[in-house]
């Protein structure tokens, strides 16, 4: 079953696909979620981490209804991991977290989204897919390491054969060409 099956699944039968997409992506959720704290130089005991996978999980169940068909689970689970994260440095150290709120500014999905914001999101969600679907396997391959695998530079560079500062160049360069193509296409707050 695909990620548009998935979520379809879910909203119409419920748990047992939750179970499914549990199966499916806890591993995913995890890699998201060890790389993005490790990236800020923080780890966490592994059952701390298989609490936040629940978490996550959890949230996907409560948010079904306002998940995208079209936009699929990663990206949903990716920034939901990265909060989970967040929220639980923030829990246990303050001074930590400062470090990791420099190294990513994504927006965080809020629990009571109105209609239009969610239908926004979605929109927006959606035309970021087509730009990505533009770009060389080289550039997605670096923008989704970096964004929806939290990937630090060095570790981006070694698994492609690349410079850590070639990596850096090309990121820049491949988020300047999404954010113009997304301005072009309305969305002004990219």
């Amino acid at each position: 079953m695909n990620s548009k099956e998935l979520i379809a699944a879910l909203k119409s039968r419920g748990e047992e696909v939750l179970y499914k997409i549990a199966d499916e992506y806890s591993a995913y959720i995890c890699t998201v979620m060890r790389n993005f704290a490790g990236s800020a130089g923080i780890s966490a005991p592994p059952e701390d981490v298989e609490a936040l996978c629940v978490d996550v999980l959890f949230a996907v169940w409560e948010h079904r209804e306002n998940l995208d068909e079209n936009v699929g689970l990663k990206p949903y689970l990716s920034v939901s991991a990265k909060n989970a994260v967040r929220n639980y440095l923030r829990s246990k150290s303050r001074k930590e977290c400062d470090s990791l709120d420099e190294l990513s500014q994504e927006t965080e999905f809020a629990s009571d989204l109105s209609i239009e914001r969610t239908a926004e999101l979605n929109e927006m969600m959606s035309a970021l897919n087509e730009e990505l679907d533009s770009l060389t396997k080289e550039e997605r391959d670096i923008f989704l390491r970096r964004f929806f695998f939290g990937e630090s530079y060095a570790m981006i560079a070694d698994s492609l054969g690349l410079q850590e500062g070639t990596v850096r160049v090309r990121l820049s360069r491949t988020r300047a060409k999404l954010k113009k193509n997304l301005q072009q296409r309305g969305f002004d707050y990219v």
